[in-house]
């Protein structure tokens, strides 16, 4: 299906400067109860909705409603539980809006990259009951899952491993350091950052995209997070991108592949 879309942008859900999002809202609506949300990456400090222009059209020409995010970045005063808070208000926003068009929006799909797909991982399993608009499916491309363990983010090095442990500091509000990581407490605050800490069988379906190369988010935690979600009886896909590391940028084809798991998404849950 092949739509003209309208786009409203930089429609602000709060009072911090990137509280906003752009709205995509297909001519002929393929469905008219379900959204689209693009989260962003970004190492959680970083990035732009923009980063989603071009899978926000693809799926407003699809048919589906789709908006593409900012939030606030961690900071001394802002974790990840913040910008949990600010999808949440996002959230409340874009069903309001919705409205306005004559949409009555009950569900949504998140999808992310890197620091948007934990984003979308821990929000989905986490806050669900409480959501505004309720999430029915994630789709994660190389999704931080198990932020403790020693190798995440085993790319950044020499001089930039400041940097690594001030950001993972900031995300979970606990002083972290190399010779610290390990230590119960900040094991115990990454822990509860972290998405793997979450799989049980109530999890919505799960769709991970992952670089076999990434030295970022390493690929052996892709794969034990998916197979914790088979023996959690969880529904999930894993598309393999057997040539790249975090960009995902040497598998083409994936691109259409990964679209496609997306929409049949939309099908089965909105």
């Amino acid at each position: 299906m092949s739509n003209s879309f309208s786009v409203l942008k930089d429609i602000p859900y709060g009072e911090h400067e990137r509280h906003v999002f752009d709205l995509f809202i297909p001519e002929k609506a393929e469905n008219k109860s379900g959204v689209i949300l693009l989260i962003h990456g970004g190492g959680w400090s970083n990035g732009d909705k923009s980063d989603y222009k071009n899978e926000a059209e693809f799926y407003a020409s699809s048919g589906y409603i789709c908006v593409a995010i900012n939030y606030r970045f961690v900071s001394e005063n802002i974790n990840v539980f913040h910008e949990l808070d600010d999808i949440a208000s996002a959230l409340n926003t874009i069903k309001e809006k919705c409205e306005e068009y004559g949409f009555n929006i009950k569900n949504t799909i998140l999808i992310g990259a890197s620091a948007g797909a934990h984003l979308s991982l821990l929000y989905a399993y986490t806050r669900k009951c409480e959501a505004p608009i309720i999430p029915v499916a994630v789709g994660a491309f190389c999704p931080p899952v198990n932020c403790w363990v020693e190798n995440f983010l085993m790319g950044i090095k020499g001089e930039f491993e400041d940097w690594k442990y001030g950001v993972l500091s900031k995300c979970c509000g606990v002083k972290i350091t190399k010779d610290t990581l390990l230590n119960e407490s900040q094991q115990n605050a990454l822990k509860k950052m972290s998405p793997q800490t979450y799989v049980s069988k109530e999890c919505v379906p799960t769709a991970v995209f992952q670089g076999v190369s990434d030295d970022l988010v390493p690929f052996e935690h892709s794969e034990l997070f998916i197979d914790s979600l088979i023996k959690a009886g969880v529904r999930n896909d894993f598309l393999v991108y057997e040539n790249s590391g975090h960009a995902l940028d040497k598998d083409p084809d994936k691109t259409d592949e990964s679209r496609k798991i997306v929409l049949s998404y939309a099908e089965m849950y909105f």
